[in-house]
Parts: C-alpha cells; sequence; structure tokens
C-alpha cells in the first residue's frame, strides 16, 4: 500500500510521499511540485494551469473551493462582503454553499464545494500515480488550524469522491512543526508557527508543544481575509 500526503491550498496544493525516511515532493509536467487549486469545467475537467486558460466561460473556472467547504449559506461565509471579486457564481442549495455552473441556461447545474476539491484531490492522486508507478490507496491531507467540524466533514467527503483512504487530517501548523521537528530534534518544546499561506491564502498562527513527536495544540488564531485580491483577468 501507498499512501501520500496532501496540502490541499486555497490558492496552490501540493501532493508528497515519504522515500527513504524523507519526505519528497511530487513533480508535474511543468516541473512545478504546486499545482494551482482551480478546477475549469468544459468539454471537459480540466485541474490546475490548462484550467487557467480553459476555452470556457469564465464563471465556469472555479477556484476557492477551501473558502466555500463546509458552510450551510453564503451569507454566513466570514469573506461573504469579498463575493464581488468572484468571477465563477454561488448560490445556498439544500443548506449548503457552493457553484452554479451555465447559470440562466438550461445547462445549469449546481456544485458543491467538496465536489471541487474532489477533483484536485483526484488529479493529484494520478500524478503522484504516475511518479511512483504504483496504486495511491491512502492520503493525509491537511486543513486550516481554524477549520470548524463542518469544514472537515466536507473536506473528509471531498476525499471519498476523490477515492482516497483518509488516514488523517492534520492541521498545516501541525505539519509544519512535525517536518521541522523531524530534521531539527527540538525535543521538548514551545513553538510560535505562522502558516501565511499563498496570494489568495489564509494566515494561521499556532502555539504549539512539542512532546517527542507529538504535538499540543495551545492555542490558534488567524485572518482569512490576508493577501486575498482579484486573482484572474476577465477574458
Amino acid at each position: 500500500m501507498v499512501y501520500i500526503g496532501i496540502d490541499l491550498g486555497t490558492t496552490y496544493s501540493c501532493v508528497s510521499v515519504i522515500e527513504n525516511g524523507n519526505p519528497k515532493a511530487i513533480h508535474h509536467d511543468n516541473g512545478k511540485n504546486i499545482v494551482p487549486s482551480v478546477v475549469a469545467y468544459d468539454a471537459e475537467i480540466l485541474i490546475g494551469n490548462p484550467a487557467l486558460d480553459a476555452p470556457t466561460d469564465m464563471s465556469n473556472i472555479l477556484y476557492d473551493s477551501k473558502r466555500l467547504i463546509g458552510w450551510e449559506f453564503l451569507h454566513s461565509l466570514p469573506n461573504a462582503e469579498m463575493r464581488q471579486l468572484w468571477t465563477f457564481k454561488v448560490d445556498t442549495r439544500d443548506k449548503c454553499a457552493g457553484y452554479v455552473l451555465n447559470k440562466g441556461t438550461r445547462n445549469e447545474r449546481f456544485l458543491k464545494p467538496e465536489g471541487v476539491s474532489a477533483e484536485i484531490l483526484k488529479y493529484l492522486k494520478v500524478r503522484a500515480e504516475i511518479c511512483l508507478k504504483r496504486k495511491v490507496t491512502g492520503v493525509v491531507v491537511t486543513v486550516p488550524a481554524l477549520f470548524n467540524d463542518l469544514q472537515k466533514s466536507a473536506t473528509k467527503r471531498a476525499v471519498e469522491l476523490a477515492g482516497l483512504e483518509l488516514k488523517r487530517l492534520l492541521h498545516e501548523p501541525n505539519a509544519a512543526a512535525i517536518a521541522y521537528n523531524a530534521k531539527n530534534n527540538l525535543g521538548d518544546s514551545k513553538l510560535l508557527v505562522f502558516d501565511f499561506g499563498g496570494d489568495l491564502g489564509t494566515l494561521d498562527v499556532s502555539i504549539l508543544r512539542m512532546i517527542g513527536n507529538d504535538v499540543d495544540v495551545k492555542a490558534v488564531a488567524g485572518d482569512i481575509h490576508l493577501g486575498m485580491y482579484y486573482p484572474f483577468k476577465q477574458k
């Protein structure tokens, strides 16, 4: 069995494996080890950089699924006032905030954010299998420290939709602390971890205590708006 680790990011996502006891990020066709967290719905579903250049209406190029995932109503979103910056259409249906493709046409359909996140996860799974030449069965996925239970549950559904067995949801600052400890052998230490995220990302700040290889979370805070700007040009 082969397990992978995925940083399912707001702006970019990354997949890695453990080789010879060390984490190794998997590179994509463009030589980079990150992929834009963007999904385009056209004649086919495109992920990452191809999605950014998809020959389709801008409203069918979807991003920010990490901001929408797990929210029941659009008006409840912490960044609700930023909706005018989105190039896609959104709505609340059956107690779920999500996307509307082809709005106002006979091909209109509603997509839950976990379905969009699942497409990114499936893409990363395939990239890992191509690189490793082996079937991937399980995954550890990182989530923001500020994610609530509904957001975590929706992320778990995304993992299931991607055909992966979830081994663990790991808070992003905890993952950073574990990785740093593996290289530096901190022992019993107290850490302040900043996760600045990407261009459209969120800021997480955590105070952690390392006890051996275990992480004890003492406090978390953050800013979901930090660094947010209008990402794409209108076609």
